[in-house]
């Protein structure tokens, strides 16, 4: 990707995508910029596309796919989420002018975007249509998310867990684990499960969950 795009991380990928799981949201992957996408960007896109995430790859500036986007929110609410700089305002704007939302640059010293949006904001572009537009977020914990839950929420690691000899396996450490034979085993990728193993550190341990 060009030098002026914020740098792909999987792990805050990841972690957006728990957050949807959790809390019941259709999510779908939008890459946008993919005009400016070179080989390892598409490393990441084939990899997903295989882990059975919905994937729509999308250009604002060279009107890639929009129309497909669009097809994909009209009639809906849907949110826009992601990291500053990746250009959520702009696809909103490419979609719907009459939206007119402020759209800002990348910084140079950092390469991470400029919070253009710096509120969330519910806006009716049509009828029957809402569009969340949120300010770009670069640390995210999903709540409410056990240790032993967290693993439903990886569409490769989940299909494995019933095979796991407990029912409170959290993949890690585990005698008789199927999630991480398959790992072993080249079933699921490196990248993956040490994204896996990165966010399930971060889950408290004390949080009551009701």
């Amino acid at each position: 990707m060009s030098p002026k795009t914020p740098q792909f991380n999987n792990r805050t990928l990841d972690r957006y995508i728990v957050t949807a799981k959790a809390c019941n949201i259709p999510e779908t992957i939008v890459i946008n910029k993919i005009d400016l996408a070179d080989e390892d960007f598409k490393y990441w896109i084939n990899l997903y596309q295989k882990t059975g995430h919905n994937i729509i790859t999308v250009s604002a500036t060279e009107n890639i796919n929009i129309d497909k986007l669009k097809s994909l929110i009209d009639k809906k609410v849907s949110v826009f989420w992601g990291p500053s700089g990746v250009g959520k305002s702009s696809l909103i704007n490419t979609i719907y002018p009459q939206a007119n939302l402020r759209v800002g640059d990348i910084s140079d010293y950092t390469t991470k975007g400029r919070h253009t949006t710096v509120t969330a904001q519910l806006i009716e572009i049509e009828k029957d249509t809402y569009l969340i537009d949120t300010p770009g977020i670069r640390e995210i914990e999903p709540f409410g998310v056990s240790k032993i839950d967290l693993g439903h929420y990886f569409n490769d690691i989940a299909k494995y867990i019933p095979d796991c000899k407990f029912n409170t396996c959290t993949h890690e450490h585990e005698p008789d684990c199927a999630v991480r034979e398959a790992f072993y085993k080249g079933k699921i990728s490196e990248e993956r499960y040490l994204s896996y193993l990165n966010m399930l550190d971060s889950i408290e341990e004390d949080i009551n969950y009701l």
